[in-house]
């Protein structure tokens, strides 16, 4: 059961009222973002819920069970609400949304209707729609340790500990040209394998993309420059001089924690574990 307030409720009995639906956002980052229906601003839990921002809330719909209560929610790109730089940078996934009925008269009568956690999101140019899914979601996800034969330590984390800021595991480059809107070429960095930096990240350190990280999907020496081509489209367009911070890669198997990283102490895998290929294994002579 829903508390409501006495004097909302009584409001409500009346059938005059003079409410609003209002939703908060808040980041993992710790940013919170308030909206609200109503044709002027709301103020209160600290907080200033715009008014006329051009967001738009979807139906609710609620599930029985373990099956996850979904809703969307849709609006404009613009600098009072979401902006497209903030979508592309990633920090709205995982955002928490709650969602209020509040009386825009005396909005310390408010009651929680609904709270759920943003999933899928896109944009086009100048709008974005947003899948929001409810505290059932979270059953859905794996917590604890997977075993399997592959580490499940990310390279340079406190379970993995080996230390991949500095050369030859890092390395500084400037992009030299523009091979495509997620590739680009830096003067050759000579590492000690021909696949050294694949599967590592690319943290940009100036440009439009600052302070920003990027996994590396390809990389390939060519003469005098190296070519890297990242999993993803960057947030911002790159652009010749943009600085970068090259990692090395790791594909979490023992051979190269132990020959790339001299790290095999700390491997986190079970690569001796048997697979499926043992289930259906047959006897053979003389093993």
């Amino acid at each position: 059961m829903r508390p409501i307030p006495q004097a909302l409720q009584d409001e409500l009995d009346s059938g005059a009222t003079t409410l609003c639906w209002c939703w908060r956002i808040i980041r993992q980052d710790g940013v919170m973002l308030g909206f609200t229906e109503h044709d002027a601003d709301l103020v209160f839990d600290g907080l200033t819920w715009k008014a006329s921002v051009g967001l738009r809330p979807g139906v609710i719909e609620n599930a029985v069970g373990y099956a996850t209560d979904t809703s969307q929610a849709s609006g404009a790109l613009n600098a009072f609400g979401v902006s497209r730089d903030d979508i592309d940078a990633g920090k709205y996934d995982q955002a928490v949304v709650e969602i209020w009925r509040v009386d825009w008269r005396n909005p310390a009568l408010r009651v929680g209707v609904w709270s759920g956690e943003i999933g899928a999101i896109t944009r086009t140019e100048h709008a974005f729609e947003a899948e929001i899914s409810g505290p059932a979601r979270k059953l859905r996800r794996s917590f604890g340790r997977v075993f399997s034969k592959r580490c499940d330590a990310e390279l340079g984390d406190a379970r993995c500990t080996r230390d991949v800021s500095a050369a030859p595991f890092a390395r500084q480059a400037v992009i030299t040209r523009l091979a495509g809107a997620a590739q680009f070429a830096v003067a050759a960095l000579a590492p000690p394998d021909a696949d050294w930096f694949c599967g590592g990240t690319v943290l940009w350190q100036s440009g439009a993309n600052a302070g920003l990280s990027a996994r590396i999907a390809q990389y390939v020496n060519a003469g005098a420059e190296d070519v890297f081509t990242l999993a993803q489209m960057p947030a911002r367009a790159l652009a010749v001089g943009d600085s970068l911070l090259a990692t090395a890669g790791c594909d979490k198997s023992l051979d190269t924690c132990s020959g790339k990283f001299a790290n095999a102490l700390n491997f986190r895998g079970c690569p001796f574990m048997p697979g499926n290929d043992s289930l259906i294994a047959g006897a053979v002579k003389g093993t």
